[in-house]
């Protein structure tokens, strides 16, 4: 009989069929998720950009970009995935009422379209199970807001020009562009900085994920619910 193919990570339906003498495998159903593998990617990229040196900037900006693209990545994975556990599986602690409304959001065509973002769909979800929102003027929001607007940065890039010298000691060239403010405080910027010479660091690239872990952390702190894969390890450390 041929071998049936090995069950993925996240486990799976197997139709068997029962003869009197033997049992075989019609059909196996595996499902498939990225969250976790996301992850250890994003992870990946910042070991990798802290092992080139400085000067190599070309493979560190190849490194950065991908951490904090990848960073994102995995938040907006585990709410999918939080919506597919909690909506859809027998596993669920939640009330039919709640799962069935969970479902309703899942919907692509009933997503709230009027520049509701991926983190805002977070505290949608702990409004349906009456926990406390994430406040978007604080952390851990704030920082994960900021890793968003880089990601979204460098997924749509423009070509630009920066002044990035200038012999007046008065000039402060970190006012020229508004991703530089934004990020100031997160990669402690000063007068000089500029992007994406200042920006796209190892420095960012551990902030991103960090920042993107600690989100999710603080989430499923508040909403008491088990997202379905590992979060209680510590997250990610610059």
């Amino acid at each position: 009989m041929k071998k049936p193919p090995a069950v993925g990570p996240y486990g799976a339906h197997i139709d068997l069929i029962l003869r009197e003498d033997q049992v075989t495998i019609s059909r196996i159903t595996s499902g498939f998720r990225f969250a976790v593998e996301l992850r250890s990617a994003a992870r990946l990229m910042v070991h990798k950009a802290r092992a080139v040196a400085e000067e190599e900037s070309d493979q560190l900006r190849a490194f950065v970009t991908a951490a904090v693209i990848l960073a994102y990545s995995y938040l907006e994975a585990t709410l999918n995935e939080f919506i597919l556990r909690n909506a859809t599986s027998n596993e669920s602690p939640l009330s039919e009422a709640e799962k069935a409304i969970i479902d309703f959001i899942a919907s692509e065509d009933l997503r709230p379209r009027d520049r509701t973002i991926t983190l805002q769909l977070f505290n949608m979800m702990l409004r349906i199970l009456q926990k406390p929102q994430l406040a978007e003027s604080e952390e851990p929001y704030q920082a994960a807001n900021a890793v968003r607007l880089l990601r979204n940065r460098l997924v749509h890039p423009q070509p630009g020009w920066v002044t990035t010298f200038s012999d007046d000691p008065s000039e402060d060239l970190s006012q020229q562009q508004k991703v530089v403010k934004q990020l100031r405080k997160y990669l402690d910027l000063d007068r000089s900085s500029t992007y994406p010479r200042d920006i796209l660091t190892s420095k960012c690239a551990g902030w991103a994920v960090r920042s993107c872990e600690s989100f999710f952390q603080e989430f499923v702190k508040r909403s008491g619910v088990d997202p379905g894969f590992i979060t209680d390890e510590r997250s990610y450390k610059s």
